[in-house]
């Protein structure tokens, strides 16, 4: 019976919630991250538009038709005409150049997006876990006080006068910590449903507990100021640059003419011979104080501009990678400090007040107390995890990669 028992809870319970596998869906199905996609897409086809050719343009005119009532001395004609624009001079290549690189901008914003995602995934994940936690600390807390309650109900059998005030006072804090419980069960709920739509799945889902992943250690900071040059954010500004330079290249082949060639049919009604034609015209580019020389200043401050934005964006991503490395230094020391030492002394101490109330020997409220200071310092132990955690996979983030020791 015990078998079946256990057969059929692993059937019904969900498997655990792994870290990594939550990152590879969010990756690859998160909404935001679908419409970063299709904004690549989208950016990406404009390339075959940039640069391209101008429709041809026909026309068709008669010449010498005769007036009511005039004289009809020349012959009609009927000219045909065919005439294409030509984008000659490096145009197409300039402003293809420029497409490309506001692709690869598209795509490092993909990148950004994508970390972002994972990002709030992770703390997510975190989140249920402390819920977690805290649910089973708590659980433990009122088994003990269940217990406390059990002795203070002997001690009222047994005539002593304040034992009914410990039984009084533990079913308080049985009743409290009941009530944080059930709440806790209510955020799980919301968290479950935000992770779930991260995840590309239905928000009703039910999650498995989260199981934390192994610790690495902390990546040395030299490596960390390396990986501030290849974030997103500089990739962006990089890519601006690029889109930038081919405006640039641009701005100058506007100073040359526009080409324009014709091809021409001339059919005469009148007997006379048809005829073929061709031309050349070109534009004269005289407002070039106006046009040109305007756009080629605009498009060489766009460029200055955009090497400003990639030093800027280095020097922040160095910076914030170094604020999230003491972040999460910090919370390593905490979570240290608190296993190693702070709890492990803490709980022997319960166990000694319990056992002196148990025998006689103690009040309940030196126990009472204790058991809160555990509560308090469980719940630091907690937070100080999900935010070494969080502060880990933060380098990730800002790195728009994965940041290895």
């Amino acid at each position: 019976m015990l078998a079946t028992a256990l057969v059929l809870v692993a059937i019904v319970a969900p498997a655990p919630l792994l870290l990594p596998e939550v990152l590879a869906e969010v990756a690859a199905r998160a909404p935001v991250v679908e419409a970063s996609e299709a904004r690549v897409e989208a950016t990406q086809a404009a390339i075959g538009v940039a640069g391209s050719w101008e429709d041809a343009r026909f026309s068709i005119m008669a010449e010498g038709l005769p007036l009511p009532g005039g004289g009809h001395e020349d012959p009609v004609m009927i000219d045909y005409r065919l005439a294409q624009p030509l984008n000659l001079f490096g145009r197409r290549r300039a402003a293809r150049l420029g497409a490309a690189a506001r692709v690869d901008g598209a795509r490092a914003g993909l990148r950004r997006v994508s970390w972002d995602a994972r990002a709030a995934a992770v703390a997510l994940f975190y989140e249920l876990w402390m819920n977690g936690e805290m649910d089973r600390v708590m659980g433990e807390q009122i088994a003990l006080l269940e217990r406390m309650r059990e002795t203070g109900l002997a001690r009222v059998r047994a005539g002593m006068d304040m034992g009914h005030h410990d039984v009084l006072r533990a079913e308080a804090q049985v009743a409290v910590m009941q009530a944080e419980r059930a709440s806790l069960a209510d955020e799980r709920q919301a968290m479950s449903a935000m992770l779930n739509v991260l995840r590309g799945r239905p928000p009703d889902q039910e999650l498995g507990a989260p199981l934390l992943p192994a610790l690495a250690p902390l990546p040395a900071l030299d490596h960390l100021d390396r990986r501030a040059d290849a974030t997103p954010e500089v990739d962006q500004a990089r890519a601006m640059g690029r889109e930038a330079a081919a405006g640039v290249a641009l701005a100058r082949r506007m100073y040359w003419p526009m080409v324009m060639v014709e091809g021409a049919y001339q059919q005469n009604l009148d007997g006379m011979p048809d005829a073929l034609g061709v031309g050349v015209s070109i534009s004269v580019p005289l407002a070039w104080r106006d046009r040109q020389d305007r756009e080629l200043a605009m498009a060489r401050a766009m460029a200055r501009a955009a090497e400003r934005e990639a030093s800027a964006m280095r020097t922040m991503a160095g910076a914030e990678l170094r604020m999230a490395w003491s972040r999460a230094r910090a919370a390593e020391r905490k979570v240290d400090a608190l296993e190693q030492v702070a709890l492990p002394r803490l709980r022997e101490t319960i166990v000694s007040i319990e056992s002196a109330y148990i025998a006689g020997r103690s009040d309940f409220l030196p126990l009472l107390d204790a058991v809160m200071q555990l509560q308090a310092l469980e719940g630091e132990r907690i937070a100080a995890t999900a935010q070494r955690g969080v502060a880990r996979f933060e380098l990730d983030r800002i790195a728009g990669d994965e940041v290895s020791p």
